[in-house]
């Protein structure tokens, strides 16, 4: 990431610049605003940390002019306690977040490295735009993996088993493996066992004859015959019951089956995948699947991860959802504030890649064509972005923001020192701060003597 900062204090710029470079950043230094714009003209920056008070220009009209210049650009600022309010308004123009002076190191680092992942965050997003997005979606190396031994699996017609949490695209992979093998002209038939009463597995999977059971008006063919010379998918294969297990296990062992009512025998040519988002090895320790089956489904076994273990491909997958998202409504491709970018970057998506693409159909839906903000995301995103990233509350909604710093500043301390029985040593470690820095904190805030605390 390559970095400007704008400081015009020799001893903090030293020692910020000594810190980002340690951290990863490509930092260009300049000790007054006059400067920084020049250098701003002169080359592009992913980020701009600026102090609010410079010589020459100020910190503010130096992120006016970062923004007018390049718009991805995204400002940090460093202010003094007098200058906090200007700092607020300012990111309601778009400013990414700022620190208040004097500040943590760590803390300074934290807040940039969020930044920092929005900035990566959107680069992949354009990065994808407009290019052909492959049905399994994603760069890392747990979807490359994948890939391979999806095209693998492609050219052969074992059994193969699916694994893996529900949402992450099971389905997907089996439609893949289906289109890139020899039966891609042939039926691809799913069906969902979990949504099969054991009373009509058979008829669902076999077929029946014109009255074999009260209501079977007529023959049926069941999903086995459908799917000849194809592939079928047996999903989520872990929720059938066990008499169903043993008829679908012969099934697979002769190739034949025998419609409900029939005593005729069906041979069919079918391949056959399963996902599941079970253990089956656990099912069959506790006995509630056949060893059998499951050797008899897991020829090949493939696991597909759930995305917060891929979370690098999310803006990938964010970029051609919308994409298809808006071709589908007619409409251009929306852009992301920043504050939803934050949230779709910290979320978990315990939905997994499903998730993310419904809570992409509902931000669309809700955006209305304009950009879209956090607030057009389910509220569970709102909740997992980062407290210092959200955007500040319009003027009379909250008390003070130095009150607020301070109130929350004080009830913190206090918390530490219940938790330590009144240690103050003991506390400040619980902080992270030094024992001084707590007694200057406490005695700044009221809640101390002014002498130096003794333990």
């Amino acid at each position: 990431m390559k970095l400007l900062l704008a400081e015009d204090d020799r001893i903090v710029r030293i020692t910020v610049r000594d810190a980002l470079v340690d951290a990863g950043y490509a930092v260009t230094e300049r000790a007054d605003g006059t400067s920084a714009l020049e250098a701003l003209r002169a080359e592009a920056f992913d980020i701009v940390l600026t102090d609010v008070r410079l010589p020459g220009v100020d910190g503010i009209a130096l992120f006016r002019e970062a923004r007018r210049g390049n718009p991805r650009c995204a400002v940090v600022l460093m202010t003094a306690f007098a200058d906090a309010d200007d700092a607020v308004a300012v990111m309601r123009e778009g400013a990414r977040d700022y620190v208040q002076k004097p500040f943590e190191m760590d803390e300074l680092l934290l807040r940039l490295a969020r930044v920092r992942d929005e900035v990566a965050f959107r680069r992949e997003m354009e990065a994808g735009a407009g290019a052909r997005v492959e049905a399994l979606r994603g760069q890392t190396p747990a979807m490359e993996r994948l890939r391979e031994r999806v095209d693998a699996a492609a050219q052969s017609d074992v059994a193969v088993l699916l694994t893996g949490e529900t949402g992450t695209g099971k389905d997907l992979c089996a439609r893949t493996i289906h289109e890139r093998s020899r039966r891609a002209a042939r039926p691809f038939v799913a069906v969902n066992c979990a949504a099969i009463p054991e009373t009509l597995f058979e008829s669902e999977l076999f077929g029946h004859e014109k009255g074999a059971f009260t209501g079977a008006e007529r023959k049926r063919a069941g999903r086995f015959e459908v799917a000849n010379g194809g592939t079928l998918l047996l999903d989520e294969v872990g929720e059938l019951a066990p008499a169903s297990q043993a008829k679908l296990l012969r099934a697979l062992e002769t190739s034949t089956f025998e419609p409900v009512g029939s005593s005729r025998s069906v041979k069919v040519d079918v391949r056959v995948i399963a996902s599941t988002n079970r253990d089956l090895a656990a099912e069959v320790a506790r006995g509630a699947f056949r060893r059998d089956l499951l050797y008899r489904l897991k020829v090949v076994d493939l696991h597909v991860p759930p995305l917060r273990e891929r979370r690098a491909d999310v803006p990938i997958l964010v970029r051609a959802f919308l994409e298809e998202i808006a071709a589908r409504h007619g409409r251009p491709v929306p852009e992301l504030e920043p504050d939803a970018v934050a949230g779709l970057a910290a979320y978990d998506w315990p939905g997994n890649v499903r998730e993310l693409l419904h809570a992409l159909e509902r931000a669309v839906a809700l955006s209305r064509g304009g950009r879209i903000e956090l607030d057009h995301l389910p509220p569970e995103l709102s909740a997992s972005a980062p407290a210092a990233q959200e955007r500040p509350a319009q003027p009379g909604d909250l008390p003070p923001l130095g009150e607020a710093v301070a109130e929350f500043e004080r009830a913190y301390i206090q918390r530490a020192l219940e938790r330590t029985g009144g240690h103050r040593t003991r506390a400040a470690a619980l902080l992270g701060i030094s024992r001084k820095n707590l007694w200057e904190r406490l005695r700044d805030r009221g809640g101390g003597d002014d002498g130096e605390p003794t333990r």
